[in-house]
């Protein structure tokens, strides 16, 4: 049962990101970006495109995570092309809404929770090439089972879709609750930490696994690797603190915004 057991576990566990966070990150940009600058989505045709591409697309590429196992050739066949294939809902998507806030970048940074969702569009460009690259076998045989993949995870939930979800926070609220945001420097202040904390733990996570994958690939043990990567996994650590800080400095951001007295923004 291992090998069917991890087939359905990979098509579960890509899809929970691929065809329930993205296409919620994605309809978020789509409502948040043209509004903040104030311009027609730049074409229709092109979200519908991204739309069906992604479901025709995305729904098998889970295997690409288990092709160097014993799971039936067709099927590793079938995930490394749709992953290759992943390039045209990615870039029908980012194309739309670049093109959307193209000459209005100063809209963009004026409004955080517009700053946020465009930066979350950014990480899920560099995600989404790292994903269809990373199904290539010869790429896989440095880069998978080990921290590279968390990284690459990282970009993915964290840097897109947690971005993108911040951000349509901080741009609904305010006009859901009829009140001003409570402190327009704390959802800034959360914006770098948040970036900054992921794009450290992309970094220090990546150099870990590119580490382990050659060692590997060369014959070493597994614990004989541990020591070299020890410094990073503490790196990590201090990096997730950060991420942590800036979730409660955004809980309190919020809550200060609900239930505050109106008015406070600064």
């Amino acid at each position: 049962m291992g090998i069917p057991d991890a087939i359905l576990l990979w098509f579960y566990g890509h899809n929970v990101f691929g065809l329930l966070l993205t296409p919620f990150s994605a309809a978020v940009a789509y409502y948040v970006i043209p509004r903040a600058c104030r311009a027609p989505l730049y074409s229709h045709t092109l979200s519908l495109l991204g739309f069906w591409a992604l479901i025709v697309v995305y729904t098998h590429i889970g295997t690409h995570h288990l092709l160097q196992v014993p799971v039936p050739t067709w099927l590793k066949v079938v995930a490394i092309v749709d992953s290759v294939a992943m390039v045209i809902p990615v870039m029908a998507f980012l194309i739309n809404i670049w093109y959307t806030a193209k000459g209005r970048l100063g809209e963009i940074h004026a409004d955080i929770g517009a700053k946020f969702v465009f930066t979350g569009t950014i990480m899920y460009f560099f995600v989404s090439i790292q994903g269809s690259l990373m199904a290539l076998p010869d790429v896989q045989r440095v880069t998978h089972f080990n921290n590279w993949v968390v990284a690459h995870a990282h970009i993915g939930v964290l840097g897109f879709a947690g971005m993108i979800a911040l951000g349509g926070l901080y741009y609904t609220i305010p006009k859901i609750s009829g009140k001003p945001l409570f402190s327009r420097f704390l959802a800034d202040f959360q914006y770098w930490m948040v970036l900054i904390g992921m794009v450290g733990f992309t970094v220090v996570l990546t150099i870990a696994g590119l580490i382990q994958g050659n060692a590997w690939l060369n014959g070493e043990t597994v614990y004989r690797v541990l020591p070299e990567i020890h410094v990073y996994y503490v790196v990590r650590a201090g990096l997730g603190l950060m991420i942590f800080s800036s979730a409660v400095l955004g809980f309190y951001n919020i809550v200060r915004s609900l239930f505050g007295k109106a008015g406070a923004s600064s």
